[in-house]
């Protein structure tokens, strides 16, 4: 049976690596079974639901980690340290249930040390 992966990504600092790396996942593994939020979210389609749905089904959720992934901020400050962040949701979801993360460095990028991470995705590091 094949492997179903999730590409977690912030879209300001590697949407474009995240669309290479679903092109070659999808061949290898079909396209059923990768999924990347811009090509299956249809306008309309509740994202908050189908983004759950998918990370509890996937076996491996590959977070692309760039250079801003980290310091992405709006009004409100860090948006990974904010409890709505999707991507946040995304990771801390995929690690509580057991499901294989993998970080994926992209432009150079470094992992950033658990001392800051929001709590629930220390584990990352």
């Amino acid at each position: 049976m094949a492997k179903k992966f999730l590409i977690s990504y912030r879209r300001s600092d590697s949407a474009d690596y995240a669309e290479r790396l679903y092109e070659k996942l999808v061949p290898a593994f079909g396209e059923g079974n990768v999924f990347i939020d811009k090509q299956q979210i249809d306008l309309g389609d509740e994202f908050a639901r189908i983004i759950d749905e998918r990370v509890s089904s996937c076996d491996v959720l590959v977070a692309l980690v760039g250079p801003t992934w980290l310091d992405a901020a709006d009004e409100r400050g860090r948006r990974l340290h904010q409890p709505g962040d999707y991507v946040r949701h995304e990771i801390a979801t995929a690690l509580n249930s057991s499901i294989r993360v993998v970080p994926l460095l992209v432009r150079g990028a470094r992992m950033p040390p658990a001392t800051e991470l929001p709590e629930d995705l220390t584990k990352l590091a």
